[in-house]
């Protein structure tokens, strides 16, 4: 997992993305802020574009989640905000990525646990979800998104999947 650095003449470069020999090239880029975001970002699996699309039900807690289809596969992601439980699942299989432990020097860590017959594209995705601002599903960062949204506008960086 790796967040390449620098910048474009557009600015920032949002990019987060999962490599390795055992995994498929996961890619997220684009969307608002210094981070990659969900807010108008995109995802790629294996140079795939991953359809997403972010659902709300209300402002109450767990009432806003992204549904995304990779080939055939359905997938629900679920966060409760930065350094709090995220979960993504599709039938049969479920991959859960938890506040970990505090170490002195190094800060907060992540724990994540796979149930069901998880595969390296369902780590993957988890994994590269875990580096992008994904306020967007969370009441408050829903919430402060509205006055800034209608002040500045979306401010975007929709990228080129």
């Amino acid at each position: 997992m790796y967040s390449p650095s620098g910048t474009t003449l557009d600015g920032p470069l949002r990019q987060a993305v999962v490599q390795g020999d055992q995994f498929p090239e996961t890619l997220f880029s684009g969307g608002s802020g210094v981070l990659p975001s969900l807010d108008g970002g995109w995802l790629k699996v294996d140079q795939s574009l991953v359809r997403m699309d972010l659902k709300v039900k209300g402002v109450r807690r767990g009432s806003r989640w992204l549904e995304m289809t990779y080939r055939e596969r359905s997938y629900t992601y679920t966060s409760y905000g930065p350094m709090k439980q995220a979960q993504l699942k599709r039938e049969g299989v479920t991959v859960t990525i938890d506040r970990g432990r505090y170490i002195p020097k190094v800060g907060g860590t992540r724990v994540g646990k796979a149930e069901g017959e998880a595969d390296a594209t369902d780590l993957a995705i988890a994994i590269v979800l875990e580096e992008v601002d994904r306020s967007a599903l969370t009441t408050s960062g829903a919430l402060l998104a509205i006055p800034a949204n209608f002040l500045f506008g979306r401010g975007r960086d929709e990228g080129t999947p």
